[in-house]
């Protein structure tokens, strides 16, 4: 009996010393695996999530070590503020790709566009469910299967591209994206799914969609793609890439331009936080930080631009004859209470 008790505390003490804390690389934290060489993308253990443009790669380079990102892992990003996603993963010697788990990006209310690339190939169980705000996705040729609700309640998408190689998307994928315009299927065969299993897509809704597919391609089954309201054959299954927005601040109005014609743009205000320590005062609101992504149907979403604007510059309130900056509610005082009148009125 102790021999066996003296084995089970030398195997935990050997999973102990291998189960390591998640370390920072970047701007994300990983758990590394040393016998694989393998890391798992994880959330920010010190809380506050991620946010801005997350740009995730194959790689990672820690202790002098190169580790290949086989996972982002379970609720990683789920529900933080993040605008633009772009993962790019390694396939290893036995074709596996980076994975991306359930809920990994789900409830992200800010993320506008998502562009799956290279080296990934499953989107699992409610990956990016209820991503409000998002409108444009992009997956790419190595991803094979998108697992049930991957993207259900994306109640904005409007633009799905579906890479070469998807073969298999599950039910509910798609299911109350209710805005959804146009699927376009770059692979010579349209992807399968499991008969008698609740519907990829909401049939009342994609009888107003066009499905764009090439001219060679074969139906396997006929739902659900015999739904659509329209196909479309491409002519090239070569995107383009929406220009690189522009923004500018004029007369009390931030606009945004890009030489792409027809795109639409999402933004985010975020106000920049600074410090005054041991201040009796201190200038607010202070800086905004504007950020802009522009997509299109059918094209690969732009870069993120952001530009900072320091507002008390161009805010102004009469006060007993006198203009004091920053004085937006009118209440004789500049405070926080200004910075959070600006941020609703600019957001």
């Amino acid at each position: 009996m102790k021999k066996n008790i003296f084995l089970y505390l030398l195997a935990f003490m050997s999973l102990a010393a291998n189960a390591q804390d998640p370390v920072k690389v970047g701007e994300y934290y990983y758990t590394v695996e040393d016998n694989h060489n393998t890391a798992i993308l994880v959330a920010n253990p010190q809380g506050g999530g991620y946010s801005g443009e997350v740009v995730i790669n194959g790689t990672i380079e820690y202790g002098g070590k190169t580790y290949r990102v086989s996972d982002i892992g379970y609720r990683a990003f789920c529900g933080t503020d993040i605008l633009k996603v772009t993962i790019n993963g390694q396939l290893d010697d036995k074709g596996r790709g980076l994975r991306i788990n359930p809920h990994a990006f789900s409830y992200c209310k800010s993320l506008a566009s998502v562009t799956i690339g290279d080296g990934v190939d499953y989107i699992q169980n409610f990956a990016f469910y209820a991503c409000d705000n998002l409108a444009n996705v992009v997956v790419g040729d190595d991803v094979t299967w998108i697992y049930e609700q991957a993207f259900q309640n994306c109640h904005s998408l409007t633009s799905v591209i579906l890479g070469k190689k998807v073969s298999s998307i599950d039910a509910s994928a798609f299911l109350g994206c209710e805005e959804l315009k146009d699927v376009y299927c770059l692979g010579s065969a349209l992807p399968t799914y499991l008969k008698g299993s609740r519907p990829i897509f909401d049939y009342d809704h994609i009888r107003d969609a066009t499905l764009h597919a090439p001219a060679s391609a074969t139906f396997v089954n006929g739902d659900p793609w015999i739904k659509f309201g329209k196909l479309e054959t491409m002519a090239s299954t070569t995107l383009e890439k929406c220009a690189t927005p522009t923004i500018t601040y004029e007369n009390g109005t931030v606009s945004f331009a890009c030489e792409t014609e027809g795109v639409e743009f999402n933004s985010k205000v975020e106000y920049v936080q600074k410090s005054f320590n041991s201040a009796s005062a201190f200038p607010a609101p202070s800086t905004f930080l504007v950020k802009v992504v522009a997509f299109k149907n059918g094209y690969l979403p732009s870069d993120v631009v952001a530009k900072e604007f320091d507002l008390p510059s161009y805010v102004g309130v009469k006060n007993e004859g006198n203009y004091e900056q920053g004085d937006v509610n009118k209440d004789g005082k500049v405070n926080v209470a200004d910075q959070v009148v600006l941020t609703n009125v600019m957001n």
